[in-house]
């Protein structure tokens, strides 16, 4: 069920883009939180956006981290945000098959925009929730 009133708030965000091929996505998220948590208290939860529509299967994606600390230290190639907000998304969770339900969740988000007249006005962002015993994704857009 699409949720047409949501956003992203968080403080305290660190965030790094990278570039690689779709299946080094576990490779550059570990890279990611790891690289985070060596000096920092993750807050979580982590989340990131695709930039592109991915051509040669390469993906231009931009991975955030909400920490506890105010400030970042000793991290190379990141940025920090002491508020990142995106306001006037809509939502959609995923609760299962991840990999193959995005492109379908993606597809329901943007036929609701065409019916609505809405236009895509970010990227999509993947929210990852729940634990390992119910993980679950929120994908949000932002719509106007």
């Amino acid at each position: 069920m699409i949720n047409p009133n949501e956003s992203i708030r968080f403080t305290n965000v660190v965030a790094r883009k990278y570039e690689f091929h779709y299946k080094d996505f576990e490779i550059a998220m570990k890279d990611f939180t790891e690289q985070v948590a060596r000096n920092h208290t993750i807050k979580g939860p982590f989340f990131y956006s695709v930039n592109n529509v991915p051509k040669d299967e390469i993906m231009l994606t931009e991975f955030f981290m909400p920490i506890k600390e105010h400030q970042v230290n000793n991290l190379e190639a990141v940025e920090f945000h002491s508020y990142f907000s995106v306001e006037g998304m809509i939502s959609i969770p995923l609760h299962s098959d991840f990999e193959n339900n995005t492109e379908t969740a993606y597809a329901l988000l943007l036929d609701y925009m065409e019916k609505n007249n809405y236009e895509q006005v970010t990227p999509f962002f993947h929210i990852i929730s729940g634990d390992r015993n119910f993980p679950y994704v929120f994908i949000k857009v932002g719509a106007q």
